[in-house]
């Protein structure tokens, strides 16, 4: 009898044993699926979120900078303030914008935010337009 005791305190209950081999037979079974799915799921996501975000903003910023440099004297802009006026004169980095009768601003290029209508004229070279803007401020 102090032997079963004894048995049952090193061993467990007769036929433990054979559970203990079943439970560990059962958590060395390979699994299906392993990691690889779970990085594959993980890089689709991350693919999808690059086309849905940043691949349109690219192209909205391509169309803007196509934009601006096609700005030319006498085009009708809206800047993104929401000011109307008509291309007086063009810089490198800035442009004069007749609102109204006697009214001139001056705006940074990246302000513009859309072209309303085109002029007629045709494009002037960068040097006829900074030459415009110099005599201009000479007055």
């Amino acid at each position: 009898m102090l032997e079963t005791v004894f048995d049952f305190i090193n061993f467990g209950p007769a036929g433990a044993a054979d559970a203990g081999n079943t439970v560990q037979q059962a958590q060395t079974a390979p699994t299906g699926g392993g990691g690889f799915g779970g990085l594959l799921f993980f890089l689709i996501i991350i693919i999808l979120m690059w086309v849905m975000l940043f691949l349109p903003q690219r192209r909205q910023e391509k169309r803007h900078k196509e934009m601006l440099s096609a700005l030319k004297k006498g085009d009708k802009i809206v800047t993104s303030s929401g000011i109307i006026g008509k291309i007086i004169s063009i810089t490198n980095e800035r442009i004069r914008i007749s609102t109204a009768d006697k009214t001139e601003i001056d705006i940074t290029k990246n302000a513009v935010a859309g072209v309303l209508s085109k002029s007629d004229r045709p494009e002037a070279t960068p040097e006829e337009t900074e030459t415009e803007a110099e005599t201009e401020d000479k007055k």
